[in-house]
């Protein structure tokens, strides 16, 4: 052989011992998705207020309770998920104490804790606030 094809050869061998080096096993040649966390430093607050006509002519009942639900796509606990604090004339905690014949309205505040917006994520982050009231 002459020197000048020893030296292609050589120079084709070298190239693909490069070319294959450079790609080893150990090489990365995909990368995993990264996702980022947002944490919030202040809960979401809700504020709404609901009115009911209490027909309480005759006075017996003196009393008004109220429940809330809030229907989510999973079920959302109160302390755990989400806080609520209704305010209005004679309202301590949720019970109004005070109920006379006419129209009663509350104002409600609720404060969703991240595990309650972690809840509504599959949901759109949509839910419905309903309160109940029940005269005793």
């Amino acid at each position: 052989m002459k020197k000048t094809t020893i030296l292609s050869v050589l120079t084709a061998a070298m190239i693909t011992a490069t070319s294959i080096g450079t790609f080893a096993i150990w090489d990365i040649v995909t990368v995993d998705s990264r996702s980022n966390t947002v944490t919030m430093r202040n809960p979401v607050t809700v504020s709404g207020s609901v009115k009911f006509n209490v027909a309480n002519e005759d006075s017996v009942a003196k009393k008004l309770t109220l429940k809330e639900s809030i229907q989510a796509s999973e079920k959302l606990e109160e302390t755990t998920d989400y806080s609520i604090v209704f305010s209005g004339d004679g309202v301590s905690g949720k019970t109004d104490s005070s109920v006379t014949d006419g129209t009663e309205e509350y104002n409600y505040t609720i404060t969703f804790t991240q595990s309650g917006l972690e809840k509504m994520k599959t949901n759109a982050n949509a839910c419905t606030v309903k309160v109940t009231a029940t005269l005793s």
